[in-house]
């Protein structure tokens, strides 16, 4: 399901990127030209914002999933890794589609982004202004969304899908001595039904509700928040600002960490109790910290 979003995000994309300005100046007014002008433009639009929203869960789902039945343990654990990687690969995906539309949700997060790569000194320096004097970064920010992470992600999840197939879909947890691992290929003949689906899905949110789309930014301005994927960091940013840095490392931390701290050679989530509950608590945590996100008022800005 993830991937036939993934693939919607592609195809979608490239058709989106025909009408697109990557200049400051411009295009905020292309997406509008797009949307307002060109026929089918807002259903386009409103297709890759959907596909990348269904993404969202259905990666977050899986990461749930795996954690749950324990597949990230022996001899699974590079898989994981391949898979976290991939989900910050989406993230970084979503947060330059976020910054390509260049509203003030556009202006605001970039100035974010921008006070996170100052603090990290030298090694942020690429990912700044002031790297390529003379270039818009709006514009480097288009080149990397549609061409180095999207081959970076394709890359690993041809890797991904490698080693699912090498080390086949786990066995159920609960009987591992009585169930047989799923051949990958019948594995994929059911995504593929499951897919169509999420594709179907897709198409009807597009059709029935518009992603948003604000005015050019008005700079110096702060008074919009992130999309609710970011919007957790939001709310521990607004407790203190070096969360927004400390947080998100912390989490990968913990992710990257998991196969190699459990080593409890259990799978069955009855015979997992500590596990089971690290699981719940960071659901319930970042369900509220997005809840409060959305809540809550900013007390400073960048």
């Amino acid at each position: 399901m993830t991937l036939t979003a993934f693939t919607v995000l592609v195809l979608s994309g490239i058709l989106l990127a025909q009408f697109f300005v990557p200049d400051p100046e411009r295009a905020n007014r292309s997406v509008h030209y797009l949307v307002d002008q060109v026929y089918l433009g807002w259903y386009l639009r409103g297709i890759h914002f959907w596909a990348a929203e269904v993404l969202t869960v259905t990666m977050t789902l899986h990461v749930i999933r795996v954690f749950f039945t324990a597949s990230y343990k022996n001899p699974r654990e590079i898989n994981w890794l391949i898979g976290i990687g991939l989900m910050l690969l989406m993230v970084t995906l979503l947060f330059t589609g976020t910054v390509m539309k260049w509203d003030q949700e556009a202006y605001e997060a970039l100035a974010h982004f921008l006070w996170v790569a100052e603090q990290m000194g030298i090694f942020g320096l690429p990912l700044t202004e002031e790297f390529a004097q003379g270039v818009p970064l709006l514009n480097r920010i288009y080149m990397a969304h549609i061409s180095l992470l999207p081959i970076i992600t394709l890359l690993m999840v041809g890797l991904h899908l490698f080693y699912v197939k090498y080390h086949k879909l786990s066995p159920l947890p609960e009987s591992p001595e009585k169930s047989e691992s799923m051949p990958f290929t019948r594995h994929m003949a059911y995504l593929q039904r499951a897919g169509a689906g999420v594709f179907l899905l897709i198409c009807l949110l597009a059709l029935t509700i518009a992603p948003p789309l604000g005015e050019e930014p008005v700079l110096g301005m702060e008074v919009t928040k992130p999309p609710w994927q970011f919007v957790w960091v939001y709310a521990l940013e607004n407790l203190w600002v070096p969360l927004l840095i400390v947080a998100p490392a912390l989490t990968v931390l913990f992710l990257v960490s998991i196969p190699f701290v459990d080593q409890n050679k259990e799978r069955y989530w009855k015979k997992r109790p500590l596990a089971m509950m690290f699981l719940v608590g960071f659901i319930l945590l970042f369900t509220f910290l997005i809840i409060w996100g959305k809540v809550t008022t900013m007390t400073h800005s960048m």
